[in-house]
C-alpha cells in the first residue's frame, strides 16, 4: 500500500507526492519525489520506469530526494519509507529534516505525512 506525502517550501511550493505503489502494480511501479532540473520543480516520478522523466516537463534529469546531496539536513524522524533493495538496491527514505528546494534553491524544502494511504 503506498501512502501521500506533502512537500512544501516557505517559497510557495505546496506538493502532494504518491510513495511507492499499490496492490496490483508494488513490483512494477515506485512513485518518489523528485527535484527535475529542466522545469525547477518538485514532481512525482515513477522511479521504476524505464524512462524516468518529469510528468511535467519531459526532462530526464530528475534526481529523487533521497539522494544525499538533496538532504540539507536529516531529520530525526522518518516521514515514510519504500523498501526497494531488490529493485533500486535501496529503501527510499524521507526524513522531516530540510531538503534543498529546486525552486528558491535553498535548503528549505519540507516533507509531511498528508494521512492517505492508496492502494
Amino acid at each position: 500500500m503506498g501512502s501521500r506525502i506533502i512537500a512544501t517550501c516557505g517559497c510557495g511550493v505546496n506538493e502532494e507526492i504518491l510513495i511507492g505503489g499499490g496492490m496490483h502494480n508494488f513490483t512494477t511501479t515506485c512513485l518518489f519525489p523528485c527535484s527535475c532540473a529542466g522545469c525547477s520543480n518538485v514532481v512525482q516520478v515513477d522511479l521504476l520506469s524505464e524512462k524516468k522523466k518529469c510528468p511535467q516537463c519531459q526532462s530526464k534529469d530528475i534526481i529523487p530526494y533521497d539522494d544525499p546531496g538533496m538532504i540539507n539536513k536529516a531529520g530525526e524522524r522518518l516521514v515514510t519509507s519504500w523498501n526497494m533493495e531488490d529493485q533500486l538496491g535501496r529503501v527510499l527514505e524521507i526524513t522531516n529534516g530540510s531538503y534543498w528546494c529546486p525552486v528558491c534553491k535553498n535548503p528549505g524544502l519540507r516533507f509531511e505525512d498528508s494521512g492517505l494511504c492508496w492502494d
